[in-house]
């Protein structure tokens, strides 16, 4: 496993995490409250689809974190990235149902057996 530099940001500011059921043309920051109303029942539209939501935590323990890639490298040089948020929780976006919720506890013990030595 190859160590990747990270310069630290403002890693105590928590971001919001949603994962979409489609693909969006952007990567990056969203005034996701501006574009995205969630309502009180979890559900929301994108582009006239309604949207279920669920919300998964992350085990106790764990932090999710956000890094951004700073600079494009040669391969003389090693790629820079900034931490810029943690997160605890993600929300998973279904069409017209609820998605089901992320199980954090086996996707990690999966990607342990697939590092071991």
């Amino acid at each position: 496993m190859a160590a990747v530099p990270v310069k630290f940001e403002n890693p105590s500011e928590l971001a919001t995490i949603h994962k979409l059921p489609c693909k969006i043309e952007h990567e990056g920051p969203a005034r996701i409250s501006d574009l995205f109303a969630v309502a009180a029942d979890g559900t929301s539209s994108f582009r006239g689809k309604k949207l279920e939501s669920v919300t998964s935590s992350l085990p106790e323990g764990y932090t999710g974190i956000v890094l951004r890639k700073s600079k494009t490298t040669t391969d003389a040089e090693e790629d820079e990235f900034h931490l810029t948020h943690s997160f605890n929780e993600v929300t998973s976006w279904g069409w017209d149902s609820k998605p089901s919720s992320m199980n954090f506890e086996k996707l990690i013990s999966i990607q342990s057996a697939l590092h071991k030595n």
